[in-house]
């Protein structure tokens, strides 16, 4: 496949891990821990134009389901990027 298209909807053929994801993009940001949210998911957006980065605030639990077109922002309350956003 020659890339995903924009989330929603979910798109993961039948890949269930990441690195299956990528063509060729990156698909880890462990440098936008701490982060602000907003900035963290417009850098994961450029860096990987096939994904769409969605913001998880405290209280909010994103599916479970697996997406190669998505990125949970995970943020406190301050709006600071708490998890490392992976694909998935």
């Amino acid at each position: 496949m020659s890339g995903w298209p924009r989330y929603p909807p979910c798109a993961s053929g039948t890949y269930t891990d990441v690195v299956c994801c990528a063509h060729g993009h990156k698909l880890r940001w462990p440098e936008l821990l701490g982060e602000n949210g907003a900035a963290a998911k417009a850098t994961i957006e450029k860096e990987n134009p096939e994904v769409t980065a969605e913001i998880v605030t405290p209280g909010r639990v994103g599916p479970p389901n697996f997406c190669c077109n998505r990125v949970f922002v995970i943020v406190d309350t301050h709006g600071n990027v708490t998890n490392i956003p992976t694909i998935g």
